[in-house]
């Protein structure tokens, strides 16, 4: 048994990210955004709410929730992160920076044809990072 345990194969070991790191925020947000694609609702503003900032997600809140006038679009359709109306096929997680209190993450959202980038601006709220 001994001899088995050392030609076994080294398991890799990878460095966790940092739990609350401004890529592991914004990768969680827009992860949320798309695995639960369903437009501007309340359900999806709630999804969201961990990883806003209070005002941000309170203006979300409020804005979800006003009554529309029947028969006419509304003022957000789509998701407000991925900004859209149908979802990308992916996202990757580009440059990152931080400076002092705020941080700036670029996110790419992938399409078939098509590719936008959007650049994620963060700050430190009780701690930790929020959009």
């Amino acid at each position: 048994a001994l001899l088995l345990a050392s030609i076994s194969p080294i398991p890799r070991v990878v460095a966790a990210p940092e739990a609350d790191s401004p890529v592991t925020v914004v990768q969680a947000l827009y992860r949320t955004s798309l695995d639960h694609f369903t437009g501007f609702t309340r359900d999806s503003v709630k999804l969201t709410k961990p990883w806003l900032a209070p005002e941000i997600y309170a203006r979300l809140w409020k804005k979800v929730n006003e009554p529309q006038p029947r028969n006419a679009a509304p003022d957000i359709e789509g998701d407000v992160f991925l900004d859209c109306q149908e979802p990308p096929t992916k996202f990757e997680v580009g440059k990152s920076s931080i400076k002092q209190t705020k941080a700036k993450v670029d996110i790419v959202l992938i399409w078939p044809g098509e590719k936008r980038i959007y650049t994620v601006l963060l700050e430190q709220v009780n701690g930790g990072w929020k959009v």
